[in-house]
Formats: structure tokens, C-alpha cells, sequence
């Protein structure tokens, strides 16, 4: 069963984060040539990162990261397929659950411009000029968020108005808890997003 995961990187078995770091190792540094930068650079430990991939039969084929780089912003990185697995659509589902994991924030990548017109499709938008990184052309490119934060909407909502919600209590529309990883998770984790939020407005 092909299944999407996330977790920080302290947080997984030893044996998938091992795994994920000999996948990111082959792909930048074996394949594509990458020595100019660290491609462990310390940022995968920080607190606030999450590394998504999946694995069939127990072993990571397609990962990428999320960084914090501000109170608003996550940037995505390190995409990576494994060569044997491309052209299925892995990194896709992968980018598509992140989109839909974080509604409120702004995401960042920069990507290389060869790949621009396929990130476009997942709704960012470049931004900028061209530049180098790892010797290779980069553009930046960005997703606005479509929904307020948390703390927007409540900025908007005098403090004595704020609704007391038990976020235990069933929803009003239940459809049950779909498959992890499938399409129907993903929707279903915006609507009930959606649903929360509409309950503190």
C-alpha cells in the first residue's frame, strides 16, 4: 500500500530516516552533481521542520521537507524521487498533501526553472528573476495562502465575542475518516478545517 507520512526527522525509525537521507544523497549528490552546498545542512533538525515522504514495502521511494521560515511562511524542499519510481505521480502527492496541510501559510520553494511550469500546476506562482544556487538556475516561487491563520481571524473578533467550542464535540457532517494518503484525506482535512475555523468566526 503506497501511503503518505510526515514527521520530524527525531521522530521517525532510524531505518526511514536513514533511508531518506540515502534517497536525498543519491538523487542530489549522485545524480544531479550537487558538492557546492551540504546536502544534510543541520536544517532538518530544527523544531519546527517536517519531512513527508512514502514508502512501499517499508521503504521511502519520494520525500520532500518543510521548513519554517517565519511565523507565516513554510518553505518546501529537498523533493526527491527515487529513480526506479518516477513518473507515477509520488512527488505530486506528495506537494498536493502539503498544499492542503497548510491552507493559512504562505509556501515558498525555490525550484529549478526547468521544473517552474509543473510547480505552477500545484498553484504556485514564480516570483523574481532567475538566480544560482547549487550551480544550477533557481527561480522562487509562491503560494499565498487561501485561508486566514488562526490568529487573523481572531484579531478580527473582539475578544469577549470569541465562541466557546468543544473541538471534541462530533462534527455537524460526518463522513468518516478516510484511507491516509488518499485524495478523500486530503479534502476531508480541509473541509474539517474549513468547519473549524467557520465555528470561530
Amino acid at each position: 500500500m503506497v501511503e503518505i507520512q510526515n514527521a520530524h526527522w527525531t521522530q521517525m525509525r532510524h531505518e526511514t530516516a536513514y533511508n531518506i537521507a540515502r534517497l536525498r544523497n543519491r538523487v542530489y549528490v549522485m545524480e544531479q552533481g550537487v558538492i557546492s552546498v551540504e546536502e544534510l545542512d543541520g536544517r532538518d533538525l530544527e523544531p519546527t521542520t517536517q519531512i513527508w515522504w512514502i514508502q512501499i514495502e517499508g521503504v521511502p521511494v519520494s520525500t520532500l521537507r518543510v521548513l519554517r521560515e517565519d511565523p507565516l511562511t513554510l518553505s518546501i524542499g529537498r523533493v526527491a524521487t527515487d529513480k526506479a519510481f518516477r513518473g507515477h505521480g509520488l512527488a505530486s502527492a506528495l506537494i498536493r498533501a502539503v498544499m492542503a496541510y497548510y491552507p493559512d501559510q504562505r509556501l515558498t520553494m525555490h525550484a529549478q526553472s526547468h521544473l517552474q511550469d509543473w510547480y505552477r500546476t500545484f498553484g504556485l506562482e514564480t516570483v523574481g528573476e532567475p538566480f544560482y544556487e547549487a550551480g544550477m538556475e533557481h527561480v522562487t516561487m509562491i503560494r499565498e495562502p487561501v485561508l486566514q491563520s488562526d490568529s487573523e481571524l481572531r484579531d478580527d473578533i473582539h475578544p469577549d465575542n470569541w465562541p466557546s467550542v468543544n473541538e471534541d464535540a462530533p462534527s455537524e457532517v460526518d463522513h468518516g475518516t478516510p484511507e491516509p494518503g488518499t485524495p478523500q484525506y486530503f479534502e476531508d482535512l480541509q473541509r474539517r478545517y474549513r468547519m473549524r475555523r467557520s465555528r470561530k468566526s
